[in-house]
């Protein structure tokens, strides 16, 4: 009887640690909640005004613009527009990844678009206001009262590592910040590391990576809040934690065993 009282003992023990180890290991509640406010920003008023940087990208070889010519006439912009405008499917040219690449223009590998009429017209380090407004003076030379509309179609951001789904996303807008991205793949599991967000910038001299605390509210004062057509966004995991697998592990049946265990030795001792 005595090694019984032993054996049980020591079982009560060991699983008592393992719960204890496993709860350790378990991400805080603390380290899941996104723009904190730091230890040296305690005294810090909720309602401060964080001035966002953004940076203005400018246009490289192979990137995708959508460029498109207005005019009074009707068929003066649609030659220039490829006559897309009567296009039966013209309502339908962007509704997918491969209308917006057919339906676009390439920079060349030497900064050029060829636009039919006004010909290349170099666009290489522009942003888009600057590349639209180049294309506007070139156009001008050939139509009168003529608009001329440039979009980045382009914007594609790689979301990988721990989040509900990585991939390659899409925006169509010109300024898009990390969390807006983040959302897009469904957001970081509970397993990912905000306090250590990878992100890896495409410069013309090579690539730049930058490491991002989502957690820390000075986030929203620096310029990698926004992000940048070709970024890649790895999410790093929080190794302790997932290794244990402690969102998916069976407590239910471990405490329910613990449960039967101490009952079954209480009845004994009696």
């Amino acid at each position: 009887m005595k090694n019984f009282f032993i054996q049980y003992k020591s079982l009560i023990i060991s699983i008592s640690i393992i719960i204890i180890i496993a709860f350790s290991s378990c991400t805080p509640q603390k380290k899941l909640i996104y723009l904190q406010q730091k230890a040296q920003d305690a005294n810090a008023k909720d309602t401060v005004l964080y001035v966002n940087k953004t940076v203005d990208y400018r246009l490289r070889a192979n990137d995708l613009i959508y460029i498109k010519i207005v005019s009074i006439d009707p068929e003066s912009f649609d030659f220039f527009n490829g006559g897309s405008s009567a296009s039966i499917n013209a309502s339908y040219q962007f509704q997918s990844e491969v209308g917006v690449y057919l339906n676009s223009y390439t920079v060349n590998d030497t900064g050029y678009v060829n636009l039919p009429v006004a010909g290349l017209i170099s666009v290489k380090d522009m942003t888009i206001t600057e590349a639209q407004n180049t294309i506007q003076r070139s156009v001008d030379k050939y139509l009168k009262d003529a608009s001329v509309i440039v979009k980045l179609t382009s914007f594609r951001v790689t979301i990988i590592g721990d989040v509900e789904h990585p991939g390659q996303y899409y925006f169509y807008q010109d300024k898009v910040n990390i969390f807006e991205a983040l959302s897009k793949a469904g957001d970081l599991t509970a397993y990912g590391n905000r306090f250590r967000v990878m992100l890896v910038r495409k410069l013309i001299g090579g690539d730049k990576v930058i490491m991002i605390d989502l957690t820390d509210r000075n986030l929203l004062n620096k310029d990698e809040f926004y992000i940048l057509p070709n970024d890649i966004i790895y999410i790093e995991p929080n190794k302790v934690a997932k290794s244990l697998q402690f969102a998916t592990f069976p407590w239910s049946v471990v405490l329910s065993t613990i449960s039967t265990v101490v009952t079954i030795y209480a009845l004994i001792r009696k």
